[in-house]
């Protein structure tokens, strides 16, 4: 007779539940239209949950000393830029996401939650980001993937660390058979969503990525392993290319064209607004480099020089947005000041892995922060909302889960 286990029935229903920020993350925040919303009344509702059902549980996670060094650390990039809010009128929606994600990561039981979870999570969104890429350009005729609900390129970076991550499950965690198939998937998927979504800084930050994930994989795997690799990334990339040829061979002549027409001094393409921006933007880091001109500043500045031909007009309105570059456009608004407290928390999670001894887990963290950094040399990542809760989720719960020695080559 059929044993029906309530119990067990509500432990699995209360899992999702208490993941469904991170499962939403995953799944549908770069693929569904207004996911932040969802997203930003989500997190407080299971927070309120977890405050009232498992009482105390802050107290431990805080308790966890690298997950306690990020939360400082998230605390101290909080007040920062909300007193640039306050005092120079910057946006306050990065400060308000991370404090959304904080409030999450402390309160949540992660202690009963598996590492398995966490990566088949991963490797799902990755699956369905990629079935997204091609409903969005194969039925809806969107142009590129990722305009649904975000933009083409922060879509393009959250699944460049997506790919990475799925072929670091795939090479370093036990999880047996189907999870592996499920790793492979994932891979599959995120390489179409990077191609479909048109970013060429993408599959710079994938290769240059995949020579630093390579490298220390290379030297512990054995003969067989290298061969299988080899095998399985000639079919992925050969089927990529089949598949997906025309794509990229529109994406590569149109770069041509656009390096032509700056040959001919026409600026007004991608990469000619790009390179004007960034003139521009280092102009003004040299006229105040410590704590920058502020967003209201540099905007003067910039409707000053268009009226000087100094930028074309199409430049010019594309720098009401951003600089196109993490690095540039965060000196032109806060200064070095800014600069360094960003890098310092980007790099944050990797270096407290690696004082703990998780040296796995530190190289998923180390990849996916590489994603990120190269990403932000052509746009700039934490402009976009969508990707200060993927990543400040991400590198959190792999702190919290960092207890678990399940990763080759820890230590």
């Amino acid at each position: 007779m059929f044993n029906f286990n309530k119990s067990a029935l509500f432990t699995w229903l209360e899992t999702l539940f208490l993941l469904s920020p991170l499962t939403w993350t995953m799944f549908g925040l770069f693929n569904v239209p207004d996911g932040k919303s969802v997203l930003s009344r989500l997190i407080p509702l299971v927070a309120i949950y977890c405050l009232f059902r498992f009482k105390g549980e802050w107290r431990k996670n805080l308790a966890i000393p690298g997950f306690k060094m990020f939360s400082l650390a998230n605390i101290a990039l909080f007040v920062l830029f909300s007193l640039q809010h306050l005092l120079g009128g910057e946006e306050f929606s990065f400060a308000r996401t991370l404090l959304l994600v904080q409030l999450y990561l402390t309160v949540l039981p992660w202690r009963n939650i598996a590492m398995s979870h966490i990566t088949a999570v991963v490797a799902l969104g990755a699956i369905l980001t990629g079935v997204g890429s091609v409903y969005e350009v194969m039925v809806l005729n969107i142009g590129r993937a990722g305009a649904l609900a975000s933009n083409p390129i922060p879509y393009a970076t959250f699944a460049s660390v997506l790919l990475i991550s799925c072929l670091f499950f795939l090479f370093t965690l036990n999880n047996g058979k189907r999870l592996g198939a499920l790793y492979l998937a994932g891979v599959a998927g995120a390489t179409t969503a990077i191609v479909f979504s048109g970013t060429r800084g993408a599959w710079l930050a994938v290769v240059v990525t995949l020579l630093m994930l390579a490298l220390p994989l290379a030297r512990r795997a054995t003969p067989k392993t290298l061969l299988a690799t080899l095998i399985a990334g000639s079919l992925l990339a050969s089927g990529s290319i089949y598949a997906l040829g025309d794509k990229l061979e529109s994406r590569y002549q149109q770069t041509s064209a656009e390096f032509a027409n700056i040959t001919n001094n026409n600026m007004n393409t991608s990469i000619g607004i790009r390179l004007q921006l960034w003139q521009r933007g280092w102009s003004y880091i040299t006229q105040s480099p410590l704590l920058g001109t502020g967003t209201a500043g540099y905007l003067h500045k910039i409707g000053q020089d268009k009226n000087a031909d100094l930028i074309t007009p199409s430049a010019a309105y594309q720098a009401n947005a951003h600089f196109h570059n993490q690095y540039i456009d965060t000196l032109v608004r806060t200064g070095a000041l800014g600069l360094f407290a960003l890098l310092a928390w980007m790099l944050l999670p990797a270096w407290l892995l690696h004082k703990q001894g998780h040296g796995g887990l530190r190289n998923w963290a180390l990849v996916g922060t590489a994603i990120v950094l190269i990403a932000g040399l052509t746009d700039v990542p934490f402009h976009h909302t969508h990707i200060v809760y993927f990543y400040s989720m991400l590198m959190g719960v792999i702190l919290l889960t960092a207890r678990e020695n399940n990763v080759k080559g820890e230590g």
